[in-house]
């Protein structure tokens, strides 16, 4: 079975970048027009951010390319840094393309950022790998990304990368315990990331939010979407700041506090009422958001589970799953449907949602069944490569140790021979100086007999004529 959900994190986390365009096409034209009466490149990216930000998503790219080609030109390094990954995501399916973006992401001159988006880049092409490879060279590439993911190194971003791609390759084939161990690891190293790599934070955040509402750990899956408002909060202040005006993030505020309300059994009431105002709110705002809200109805159900309003959210549930296409959320609406049928008397509607349920739940024992057995197959491999690794390094540190013990003897038998030689040098020097003495005693005999035979210069019995009256 082939699980695709970090799949859709990623294609989820990617609208928060590629903000979808909230003008018509005639405001996009119009703001386009402006480039008409500007000349400096400043002046040119301030007009193509508007048309970016207001472009339909279709149009992003070629707008967001023409973005970079400046930003190259003139060295805008905060331009590459913000739109270097949005790129990137608007290019998912081209690996081509994703290895251009990472020749640019070469100019950044920041080291974390330019490691950031590196980063970011390849795992989105991990991404990209994981989705189309056949079953079995999935497999073989995860074992090779599992093998360098044992090695750590002295890079957290390249740690981060080796353990991503194998959190992404686990995640197509299992959403259970094995992959909830490495995406919590994951979690922990992308916290050590500067504050500003926002676009990994909001990578891990999406996925993690996305993985514990499916796997029904309610808190896990509140704390996730709570850190991700908070990114969305500071990307929003940031370019309300910068004058960024066609920048919305309402569709993707609307996404987290919906699936917030999906988990509503790790919510209080209260909570549960102001996440539902606040998806109304945004419903009143947006006409996507509208037709979600009050024709899917699914933050009405949510709210009505919470407050045990059975008997009103009984056809609210039964109207809403023709419209229903996930699986997971399916089965989440019949278990409510369920339980709130049940408890008003509804014995047709709990009959046949029963029939359903037990349907659904019967799907899910099967695939978690197929999860298992291949998790307990990734579990052994990736075992077996951990075994082999620490066999290797045990050899490696014997090698290393038997090279050292090796050497120590080298240089014992080194200081050996270097003693011998100074115990000959030192016995040669002694030599050296006893015959030193001997020879200047010697000499000093010599002075002394040659000084008897002249006493005063002249050989004894004879006179110097030259002193002679």
């Amino acid at each position: 079975m082939k699980t695709l959900c970090f799949y859709f994190s990623i294609i989820a986390l990617s609208l928060l970048f590629a903000v979808e365009g909230v003008a018509s096409k005639k405001t996009v034209d119009e703001l386009r027009s402006g480039l008409s009466n500007v000349s400096a490149p400043s002046d040119s990216l301030r007009v193509l951010f508007d048309v970016y930000d207001a472009a339909p998503k279709e149009e992003k790219n070629t707008v967001g390319w023409e973005i970079l080609k400046i930003a190259e030109r003139t060295d805008a390094q905060d331009v590459l840094v913000e739109f270097i990954p949005q790129v990137t995501l608007l290019n998912m399916r081209s690996d081509e393309t994703m290895r251009d973006l990472l020749v640019l992401a070469e100019k950044i001159d920041d080291a974390d950022h330019r490691k950031g988006i590196k980063l970011f880049i390849n795992i989105n092409r991990a991404v990209n790998e994981a989705s189309f490879l056949p079953e079995g060279d999935r497999q073989r590439a995860l074992l090779r990304y599992a093998k360098t993911n044992i090695s750590k190194s002295g890079d957290i971003y390249e740690n981060i990368l080796n353990l991503g791609r194998v959190v992404i390759f686990i995640g197509q084939s299992s959403q259970s315990n094995m992959y909830l161990e490495y995406l919590s690891r994951l979690e922990k190293l992308v916290e050590q990331l500067p504050e500003d790599c926002y676009y990994m934070r909001n990578l891990l955040y999406t996925t993690a939010a996305n993985t514990h509402t499916y796997n029904g750990n309610a808190e896990k899956a509140l704390e996730s979407d709570r850190k991700l408002i908070e990114v969305i909060k500071g990307l929003e202040e940031k370019y309300r700041k910068m004058g960024r005006e066609y920048r919305d993030y309402s569709r993707y505020y609307y996404l987290s506090y919906r699936r917030m309300l999906r988990n509503y059994r790790g919510l209080s009431l209260d909570e549960v009422r102001e996440l539902y105002s606040k998806c109304a709110m945004l419903a009143d705002h947006d006409e996507e958001i509208h037709e979600d809200f009050y024709e899917n109805g699914r933050p009405t159900i949510y709210r009505l589970m919470a407050e045990k309003e059975y008997g009103e959210v009984v056809p609210r549930i039964k109207a809403a799953l023709p419209r229903v296409e996930d699986r997971n959320v399916r089965r989440d609406l019949l278990r409510m449907l369920v339980v709130s049928s049940d408890s008003v008397g509804d014995d047709d509607t709990l009959l046949e949602a029963l029939k359903e349920y037990n349907k659904s739940l019967q799907e899910t024992l099967d695939r978690r069944a197929e999860e298992s057995y291949v998790e307990l197959q990734m579990r052994y491999d990736v075992n077996n490569l951990k075994s082999e690794n620490t066999r290797l390094e045990i050899e490696k540190k014997d090698t290393e140790l038997a090279g050292g013990q090796k050497l120590i003897s080298i240089i014992l038998v080194a200081m050996l021979v270097l003693a011998v030689i100074i115990m000959l040098l030192y016995r040669s020097h002694f030599a050296l100086r006893q015959k030193n003495r001997e020879l200047k005693a010697e000499n000093e005999g010599l002075h002394k007999h040659i000084g008897e035979l002249l006493d005063d210069g002249l050989p004894q019995g004879t006179q110097d004529v030259r002193k002679k009256d």
